[in-house]
């Protein structure tokens, strides 16, 4: 393994904690597409962390919880800015629901963004907080020898990342429900982030990973951001009768079945190998041997 790459690791974490505090306070960006970023920097983060998995003193679970609340508290802006993307595109292919209450619905869902942007995080003592603790992580990073994880760790993380997505992978059936496949790309999200950290060191296997990893964590965030629309449509009141609320959940509903209809080949494609090929590979250029059960 090159001798950086604990420097990489590093860099790569203060990466994540600097976009974090930019968009945190950008005053030229919409706050909705604050929220994506920041979202995606928390994620990333908890994936990187794990490389130091076996540091416990340095970087306590307890790290990994406060991003993980931080990130699922800016969720429901996300979310309710996605379903206003999701209505615009089904509205543009309808013709069996009346444009008065198409508008209506619109105007609904607008109004609830800017409600929770209103009353968001951002304005409360918590993201105050938030600001410390990252400050705080970030002090802890750069005092991290950058010989640190070891070869064995790094390879170890991404065995075990590797081995957790192939049995979540197992687990998806035809009738497997939006929390089930969105549990899925959580596991791969996580596994593309750390394979994206080294994919440098063997780029003819890892950037082919990467990219697979990068399509499909798209289409199965497609798929969640589909089944959430679907179940705020049966929490909001936007003014549509049953027969009208029936017609949007077909609509969503064939969306979801195309989706899935593309993103199961590359699936397969990707899962072709098993954690034991996996796992030979890692041993293979990381040049080490587990001596654990995987």
């Amino acid at each position: 393994m090159p001798q950086n790459a604990g420097k990489k690791l590093v860099e790569a974490i203060k990466k994540q904690l600097e976009r974090i505090e930019y968009f945190s306070s950008a005053t030229n960006v919409s706050p909705n597409l604050v929220v994506h970023e920041m979202r995606k920097s928390f994620k990333r983060l908890r994936a990187l962390l794990l490389f130091y998995d076996e540091y416990p003193e340095e970087f306590p679970p307890e790290f990994s919880i406060q991003i993980k609340n931080y990130g699922q508290s800016i969720s429901i802006m996300r979310e309710s800015f996605v379903n206003i993307q999701i209505f615009d595109r089904l509205a543009e292919s309808n013709n069996l629901i009346v444009d008065k209450k198409i508008k209506t619905a619109k105007e609904k869902l607008l109004a609830k963004n800017k409600e929770i942007i209103d009353n968001s995080f951002f304005g409360s003592e918590g993201f105050t907080s938030m600001l410390a603790f990252l400050k705080e992580l970030e002090r802890q990073v750069i005092r991290m020898e950058i010989d640190r994880p070891s070869q064995l760790q790094l390879a170890k993380q991404l065995v075990v990342s590797y081995q957790k997505a192939f049995d979540c992978y197992q687990l998806i059936a035809i009738d497997s429900d939006g929390e089930e496949i969105h549990d899925l790309r959580k596991r791969l999200k996580r596994l593309w982030y750390q394979i994206d950290l080294i994919q440098y060191l063997h780029p003819r296997y890892f950037r082919v990973k990467s990219d697979q990893l990068n399509k499909i964590t798209e289409q199965l965030g497609e798929d969640h951001d589909l089944f959430i629309f679907l179940n705020d449509l049966k929490l909001d009141n936007l003014g549509f009768d049953a027969s009208e609320i029936e017609i949007i959940k077909n609509q969503v509903q064939h969306l979801r079945d195309i989706n899935l209809l593309k993103l199961n080949p590359r699936l397969k494609q990707f899962f072709n190998d098993p954690p034991s090929f996996f796992t030979q590979k890692m041993e293979q250029f990381f040049k080490v041997s587990f001596l654990f059960p995987y």
